[in-house]
């Protein structure tokens, strides 16, 4: 799969900017920073799932002044062509078609046009709360199972509804239950896709890190699940039923997929803990990548491969290591030094200055 044509309008520092003909391999997009090229990452992930990958409203991703921004691209996949146009009005709206037809719900969206991010920010991904690993881990589900994403989002709406009914003392336990049957139901199936997406996950990882890495350190990712895998339902609601005292007490749900987390270990030690900041870049690069190609598995279709800034905490062996395993698929990188980037072969090469892209 690879983008052909994009069109952003009044989005982020863009007022206008239309990019044809991109090249199926590998488009280098080369500036200072701040000029845009994250901005510009940032609007092709968006086309996967509505939703920055920064974590910003989109209300912030609107060029300042102005009452609406728009996305475009149009594409081309191994079995057919397609085009997705968005609009994004702020305060939670936006317009969004899908070959020409209005998309109601964003699951319709999911898979279109998958893409798979690496920024410096992934970081913070080993290092910090649990809720970014599983943030992570919910995106590239829901990018390729439109099953998981309805059931993360009834799964969350039961959840809200109960966290609300718990902070009153008198809430009726009966509707507490109901909500406790509805969020075992929808985690159940959660819980079946996580486990088998980090399996996958899990080989795929070892073998990019020890490419990327060059030497003998083995790396393990973890799923620290709330239940018991193979009886996930029976288990959450038993779960939940012996936590029924406390969660009273506490005002909030305590049992369940919005409590998990993955663990990330390098050489059977915990990479937050115990690893450099360079295992730990390398770790988050090999995990993106088996990413992709667990997407590529699933859906028969290769994402787009975003990588912001990643060149240059790389040497040279790791960056030919890189190239050599993302080759085959549409690559968006940026940089700031374009010298340094002349290596590649076949490549289309950009140069980025105050939101004004040409070609080189």
């Amino acid at each position: 799969m690879h983008i052909t044509k994009l069109a952003l309008r009044d989005f982020r520092n863009f007022e206008a900017l239309t990019l044809e003909d991109l090249n199926p391999g590998i488009n280098v997009f080369a500036g200072r920073n701040a000029m845009g090229k994250t901005n510009l990452l940032e609007a092709v992930n968006y086309l996967s799932c509505a939703r920055s990958f920064r974590g910003a409203p989109d209300a912030k991703l609107i060029r300042d002044g102005q009452a609406f921004a728009g996305i475009f691209a149009q594409y081309a996949a191994d079995s057919h062509r397609g085009k997705i146009e968005i609009g994004i009005l702020g305060e939670g709206k936006r317009s969004v078609r899908l070959n020409g037809l209005p998309v109601r719900k964003i699951s319709e969206l999911m898979g279109a046009l998958n893409s798979i991010v690496f920024a410096p920010e992934d970081l913070r991904i080993i290092k910090e709360a649990p809720s970014l690993r599983r943030r992570m881990m919910d995106m590239e589900l829901c990018k390729i199972s439109p099953g998981y994403y309805r059931s993360l989002q009834s799964y969350s709406l039961a959840l809200k509804s109960k966290n609300k009914l718990l902070k009153n003392p008198r809430a009726d336990a009966g509707v507490l239950s109901a909500y406790s049957e509805q969020m075992a139901a929808y985690g159940e199936q959660m819980i079946e896709e996580r486990a088998a997406f980090v399996e996958q996950l899990n080989a795929c990882t070892a073998r990019f890190y020890h490419n990327l890495q060059g030497v003998s350190e083995g790396i393990e990712i973890r799923y620290k699940c709330s239940a018991e895998v193979e009886n996930a339902r029976e288990s959450l609601l038993a779960k939940m039923q012996a936590n029924a005292a406390r969660e009273r007490e506490m005002g909030v749900c305590l049992t369940g997929p919005h409590r998990e987390d993955l663990e990330i270990l390098i050489n059977r030690r915990d990479s937050k803990i115990y690893a450099s900041q360079g295992q730990q870049r390398t770790a988050m690069l090999a995990i993106r990548l088996a990413s992709l190609e667990v997407a590529q598995a699933q859906t028969g279709e290769a994402p787009v491969l975003l990588l912001d800034d990643v060149f240059s905490e790389l040497d040279r062996r790791r960056r030919e290591s890189l190239m050599e395993i993302v080759s085959g698929n549409q690559v968006f990188i940026t940089c700031t030094d374009m010298e340094g980037m002349k290596e590649f072969a076949g490549a289309s090469y950009f140069s980025v200055e105050e939101a004004t892209v040409r070609r080189q």
